[in-house]
């Protein structure tokens, strides 16, 4: 088992600036509860590639695993308009 507390931080595995932020945000969550990823991956039903993968912003996900990590999580996803005036 690894140390859920370990800070060692991978590559993104995108350019995509949301993706990356989403993914961070979602590794730092499972680690303030204290989670591996393989302990998450199983609960979610995805594999701890997959689980990796959306934590790196890796692009080919499907919505709905990152949506399945995201209320594991205890995460709603809320689309918030970047220009309200728009």
């Amino acid at each position: 088992m690894t140390n859920p507390t370990r800070k060692k931080q991978g590559k993104p595995a995108s350019d995509n600036h949301t993706l990356v932020e989403l993914g961070q945000r979602l590794a730092q969550r499972r680690r303030d509860f204290g989670i591996v990823q393989q302990d998450l991956a199983k609960t979610v039903g995805v594999s701890r590639s997959t689980l990796h993968t959306i934590e790196h912003g890796g692009e080919g996900v499907r919505w709905e695993k990152v949506i399945a990590v995201a209320q594991a999580l205890d995460f709603d996803i809320e689309l918030v308009p970047q220009n309200p005036q728009a």
